[in-house]
């Protein structure tokens, strides 16, 4: 990295080697930011990859431009333009949700700050944003008007809420590379709301509403969440939260046999989240990790697509099916020395997936007795010095 007056350069150059896949990933990155005054700020990104793999060489580019203004008044605007080609790959070193995008949006957002001491809030904050995507072929992804609003509140916490509406558009991931999904209008609304800890008690919550799938708005899912952390004092605290989300137009690729079809279900799933922190003294620390998911769906439907990628209804067999997910973990932790320290971890889980239709409570607690896989695991770290 390099830094000049009102901006700096950098780069990197990754290359991972992996010779059971007989696979070479090799990706530069360089990077650039640029003030040229005190309200513009410039964020530039050029990114490239080389993979070579079982005699085969894929390689592409792809490049990122972000553009921040600050106006009066705690008015700002933002610029954002993407292209990663279709056969970019970084996530041997690194994370890329997809490849094969096309991206822009202008967002406008405004800082409020002169509230009433009256007021619930502290501040409030704003946004406003309209975005297009297409994939590196030209087929187009969709729209979107975006508009959230999030408030800092007197007492500490915090309140978000989200309104998103998309446009029609293709699905080109849902058949795995088969062909496209066309996809009619949706939205989602959302609010959440977290409050800091007063007395013993730390609340959060939040609800979605939601629609998708080929029903697009005919048919409405819903999410909600609810937890907290109890503080038993302060060095010992309980946390627990618990999702529930309902997809009534569930879109699930039935796999590499049948490439084409795609089965729709009736989707409910419910999460359980739970953990304890206590740090025991200054040289001891217990923490304890649940994390459990129970999925019960019911087919509705079966589908195939054309070329086009509009929808025929197919008369395939689709069968319901229930998942069960458990990861659970007891990690304690005692330092020997400054630096110095002892683990001890002993976890849990499993993953199973069913053909039924039991309900997703069921499955819920039946993931609570799933045992694929078991570990006992003690670690000494030490610190010599020379």
């Amino acid at each position: 990295m390099r830094d000049f007056e009102s901006q700096n350069l950098g780069a990197m150059l990754t290359r991972v080697d992996d010779p059971f896949r007989a696979r070479e990933a090799t990706v530069l990155g360089v990077d650039h930011n640029w003030r040229p005054t005190e309200r513009w700020n410039v964020r530039t990104r050029l990114l490239g990859s080389r993979i070579e793999q079982a005699g085969d060489t894929e390689q592409d580019v792809g490049a990122t431009l972000w553009a921040d203004y600050e106006m009066d008044d705690g008015w700002r605007q933002q610029w954002i333009a993407m292209h990663f080609g279709d056969a970019l790959e970084i996530n041997d070193f690194g994370y890329l949700s997809r490849n094969s995008t096309n991206y822009l949006h202008w967002e406008v957002r405004k800082r409020f700050t002169d509230l009433p001491e009256t007021a619930r809030n502290a501040s409030i904050d704003w946004r406003w944003r309209v975005s297009t995507n297409h994939n590196d072929r030209g087929d187009k992804l969709g729209d979107q008007f975006r508009m959230s609003r999030q408030s800092q509140l007197r007492n500490g916490g915090t309140g978000e809420a989200q309104l998103e509406l998309d446009s029609a558009g293709v699905n080109d991931l849902l058949l795995r590379g088969n062909g496209l999904v066309k996809l009619p209008e949706n939205f989602s609304a959302t609010y959440e709301y977290e409050r800091p800890r007063e007395g013993n008690w730390a609340p959060e919550y939040g609800v979605e509403v939601f629609s998708g799938g080929l029903a697009g708005n005919d048919e409405i899912g819903y999410a909600g969440w609810l937890g907290g952390t109890y503080f038993v004092s302060d060095a010992f605290r309980l946390n627990a939260e618990l999702v529930a989300i309902r997809r009534p137009d569930w879109l699930i690729w039935q796999g590499p046999v049948e490439p084409g079809l795609v089965g729709a279900f009736d989707g409910r799933e419910t999460r359980l989240s739970a953990g304890m922190d206590w740090t025991v003294d200054a040289r001891q620390e217990l923490r304890v990790k649940l994390q459990a998911i129970g999925i019960g769906a019911r087919a509705t439907g079966a589908w195939r697509f054309d070329p086009a990628g509009n929808a025929i209804a197919g008369t395939d067999a689709i069968d319901d099916f229930n998942v069960r997910n458990l990861g659970f973990q007891v990690r304690y932790r005692y330092e020997l020395a400054p630096l110095s320290y002892l683990y001890v971890v002993y976890a849990r889980g499993g993953f199973a997936r069913q053909s039924g239709s039991d309900g997703v409570d069921d499955a819920l607690y039946d993931s609570l007795s799933l045992r694929d896989d078991e570990q006992l695991m003690v670690k000494l770290s030490y610190r010599f010095e020379l």
